[in-house]
């Protein structure tokens, strides 16, 4: 099953939003937990975590929250998401294929978003990666194995037609 860790930002509608689209994974079985990371210490957030009864980990800042979250999971694989990352109507399936022909050992993550072509959002991610530092960002699908032992290469990430619906 697949902790999902959720980067609040500080906008609780989205990360409304966000945890919403999760309720069906957990009812399928897909989604173990749910992560909030927050590093600007904002009450409403806590309030959100509390009330649907998700983790909340504070953090210094985004970097760190990425890290204190993965400690913080329980499941074999690691779902990033960014508050108003809602996954469209197929996630649930998509994931539970992967989950039943999972290949431990080969595939150590995935970008979600469909296409294997990286677009301009996570560009940054893959120029940092080919200068040696592979960071953690959202809509990625990480074994949590491979994440704690340090290996991490987005740039060779193949991607899951997951496709993410816009929020408010």
């Amino acid at each position: 099953m697949i902790s999902v860790l959720i980067m609040a930002n500080g906008d609780t509608e989205r990360l409304g939003a966000t945890l919403a689209a999760l309720v069906p994974g957990v009812a399928a079985a897909v989604v173990r937990e749910a992560i909030i990371i927050d590093w600007r210490e904002d009450r409403e957030t806590e309030q959100v975590a509390e009330a649907v009864g998700a983790s909340l980990v504070r953090a210094g800042s985004p970097g760190e929250g990425w890290s204190e979250g993965i400690r913080e999971a329980r499941g074999r694989w690691l779902m990033l998401l960014e508050a108003g990352d809602v996954p469209a109507a197929n996630w649930i399936s998509v994931m539970e294929r992967f989950l039943r022909r999972e290949d431990t050992g080969r595939v150590t993550g995935f970008w979600l978003g469909g296409s294997c072509i990286v677009p301009l959002g996570r560009l940054r991610y893959v120029a940092r990666a080919l200068l040696g530092g592979a960071p953690l960002g959202p809509r990625m699908l990480l074994s949590k194995a491979h994440v704690v032992a340090g290996h991490r290469r987005p740039m060779m990430l193949p991607a899951l037609p997951v496709t993410f619906e816009a929020t408010v």
